[in-house]
């Protein structure tokens, strides 16, 4: 065990920090934070649309307000490759301290670019909003890293048009953009000619069978969400931030599971398309945060013969119903602390199990497509997430007592050791 712990604290740990600040790593995952507010807003109208008592959702058609909801979905949950790829763009351009906006902007330019367009009746051309949702994504990060990487690399070889010093700031960037923002988007426009030239069809449609399939095979599946939930618990056992270096990979996923459930649920669908989404993983797998640590929670606030457990559990025992548990992975400690390793990778895994099949075998209903914060606490989010399923609310009250179930005897372990080590220090 020591052998395997310095394993851990010595080579792991520096690994998991160095992959949590690699550049574009980085970009992605603070890219996509410019667009969890629209994800958020989005889900409000989702919950809203689609609440569970037949006389509502007849009363929004009759009224035409369920089109006027739906609009206001497409124009925030369905804008999220938009928001991703400028983030994505403006974040690794300032990484290299060169102008982001621009590059935000060319990014923007570059989706639109790749994006085929459809055409209405009067053959005026237009940009699908699936484009420009989930279904988009790996094109928006794609084309994100490509677009600051061309333009930074012009900018930094002095491949510009310069103008005098006494042009203000503002109108100097814009001319410093156009060497490279015409550069990208010949790139871009000569890449969308060739594959429609191979039969491929768009960069969307390139990038769903290179990067898309595998990793939806991945994201998907049960054995391949137990392994980025060990990888998570892992790296935070390391004292490592878990969801910077899994999250960033699978987050695009699990967001374009949860957008495709949206759409079925707007097309009225009559079966969801997956069970895993960024629902499922945040409101049902992590509850009390990494480790699902809330039955630790509990253990704490109410079990605790140590003094300070005691005070730790009245300190972190609420932050824990709201899936923040900094106080008990660092105070507890839970970071490199043996006895706690065990049930820190079991009871996430234990949690996905039972959500994975209590909606497979249809005990409860999949998640709607609704993003709600990750610090919704339980019952209220299996409520909303599933679109008002008491079962869901019901499911989450037993992953809490799985989660109580499994932390309490190493609880109890450590909490007697913390209490005789008090006692001989009081004795002394």
């Amino acid at each position: 065990m020591q052998t395997f712990m310095s394993f851990l604290q010595n080579k792991l740990a520096p690994v998991g920090e160095k992959i949590s600040k690699q550049r574009h790593l980085k970009a992605l995952r603070e890219g996509f934070m410019l667009a969890m507010p629209l994800v958020l807003i989005g889900s409000i109208f989702v919950l809203i649309a689609s609440f569970p008592i037949a006389s509502w959702t007849t009363w929004l058609h009759a009224h035409g307000l369920d089109v006027i909801l739906n609009n206001m979905v497409n124009n925030s949950f369905g804008l999220i490759a938009l928001l991703t790829t400028f983030g994505v763009a403006y974040r690794l351009a300032e990484s290299y301290h060169v102008d982001g906006l621009s590059a935000g902007a060319l990014s923007v330019a570059s989706l639109l670019l790749v994006t085929p367009s459809i055409l209405n009746k009067e053959n005026i051309a237009g940009i699908p909003y699936p484009a420009l949702g989930g279904k988009g994504l790996f094109a928006a990060i794609i084309v994100g890293f490509i677009t600051a990487e061309i333009f930074r690399w012009f900018v930094q070889k002095n491949f510009t048009i310069k103008m005098p010093g006494s042009v203000p700031e503002v109108v100097s960037k814009s001319f410093v953009a156009l060497a490279p923002g015409a550069v990208i988007l010949v790139f871009f426009e000569t890449l969308t000619v060739i594959l429609k030239a191979l039969n491929i069809g768009s960069v969307n449609d390139a990038l769903s069978i290179i990067i898309g399939k595998p990793l939806s095979l991945i994201g998907g599946s049960l054995i391949g969400t137990f392994v980025a939930i060990f990888l998570n618990s892992l790296f935070w056992f390391c004292g490592v931030n878990g969801g910077q270096i899994v999250n960033t990979v699978m987050q695009p996923i699990w967001l374009q599971f949860t957008d495709e459930n949206r759409i079925a649920l707007q097309a009225g669908a009559a079966h969801l398309p997956n069970i895993i989404t960024q629902p499922f993983i945040d409101l049902f797998v992590y509850m009390g945060g990494g480790g699902a640590t809330i039955g630790l929670a509990l253990c704490l606030m109410f079990f605790s013969k140590s003094k300070e457990y005691r005070t730790l559990g009245r300190i972190s025992g609420i932050p824990a119903l709201f899936n923040i548990n900094t106080a008990i992975l660092f105070s507890f400690p839970t970071v490199l602390n043996p006895i706690m390793l065990i049930p820190f990778i079991l009871t996430p895994l234990v949690n996905a199990t039972l959500t994975y099949f209590a909606m497979l075998l249809h005990f409860v209903p999949l998640t709607t497509g609704a993003t709600l914060p990750w610090t919704t606490p339980p019952i209220i989010g299996g409520f909303l997430a599933t679109g008002g399923s008491i079962n869901a609310a019901i499911l989450q009250v037993i992953c809490v007592a799985l989660s109580f179930a499994i932390y309490y005897p190493f609880f109890k372990a450590a909490d007697h050791a913390r209490l005789v080590e008090e006692e001989n220090q009081e004795v002394a």
